[in-house]
């Protein structure tokens, strides 16, 4: 009877996503299951909704791959594979019992796309000291709320062009837009969001079944660099103005987008620790009231999720 008992507990904790939150024999190092408790922490509250927004459909298949790519190129422990296999079992969970939002067109496109079809896994690494560390801020923060919306990239650009990378397919691995292109190799000034997405877009390119055809790999690490360059420069003069609320959204997703590529001026215990106090402190509507936008707090909320896996992945 003890025995059934014991099997109902655990197929409950098992469905419920509580099982990794106990404490395992041979179990990894108290902050490898913090950030495990963190990100149950997150799908939780993804899984009591009945309805996925478009960025926290986005946000889920992109933690799903980073996983997948962890687990081609490097063997787990016994401890890491439960782990990562539960981890995808509980997001593709979610994906599939909750309603996505009734998104049409380029967004419905993007998402039957993106991370599922012609993708390039590549070995994950964590990079250390490869950005400049010496770049000038202290101006960039004197003019930052000025400039901060500046750039050549627009939502409706950066869709198409997003759009574009995830339907591209052998044999005919060419971009129907050649403004894409342009706008990926583009060194016109770029701040803000109107940079993260050029670092999104080529990310997505780069892990394209079809990216070796169109440029050498070196082409896209020297291009991650001088971007995440600027990046890491406006990190720095945002923090240089006290990480004011009204940035945070801006500054999780530039650790975030340019922690992908594995640098360690992004993924590090230092942001883990912060962004941690800013979605277990009141922070989070305070930047949403802020930027007059009530969808602030799930964007915030999705990009912590892709932040935590990735960190979970390349800190162990």
């Amino acid at each position: 009877m003890w025995f059934i008992v014991v099997l109902k507990l655990s197929l409950i904790l098992a469905i419920s996503g509580c099982w990794l939150l106990i404490p395992v024999l041979g179990a990894e190092s108290e902050p490898d299951q913090d950030l495990a408790h963190r990100i149950y922490r997150l799908l939780d509250a993804l899984s009591s909704g009945r309805r996925l927004s478009s960025s926290s459909t986005f946000a889920l298949l992109l933690a799903q791959f980073l996983i997948k790519q962890k687990l081609r190129y490097v063997a787990p422990t016994r401890y890491e594979r439960q782990m990562y296999y539960h981890l995808l079992h509980r997001m593709e969970h979610i994906r599939e019992s909750s309603e996505l939002a009734q998104e049409k067109g380029i967004q419905q496109q993007i998402l039957s796309n993106a991370f599922q079809r012609n993708v390039l896994l590549l070995p994950p690494s964590l990079k250390w000291g490869e950005l400049d560390a010496n770049g000038e801020y202290e101006q960039l923060a004197e003019i930052y709320p000025k400039v901060v919306n500046e750039g050549q990239l627009n939502r409706t650009m950066s869709d198409l062009c997003l759009l574009d990378i995830v339907e591209l397919k052998p044999p005919n691995c060419k971009l129907v837009s050649g403004d894409c292109l342009e706008l990926l190799t583009s060194v016109a000034p770029a701040y803000g969001y109107q940079r993260t997405h050029q670092v999104l877009l080529l990310y997505v390119l780069q892990h394209q079944v079809c990216a070796p055809h169109l440029s050498p790999p070196k082409v896209y690490e020297l291009l991650a660099r001088s971007h995440c360059d600027e990046v890491e420069r406006e990190q720095n003069a945002i923090r240089s103005l006290g990480l004011p609320s009204s940035y945070r959204d801006l500054y999780l997703e530039q650790a975030t987008i340019c922690g992908l590529f594995g640098y360690n001026e992004f993924v590090n215990w230092r942001n883990v620790m912060e962004i941690g106090s800013w979605l277990e402190g009141h922070p989070l509507e305070e930047a949403a009231a802020a930027n007059g936008d009530g969808e602030d707090k799930q964007h915030i909320s999705d990009l912590a999720l892709v932040f935590y896996v990735n960190a979970l992945l390349l800190l162990h």
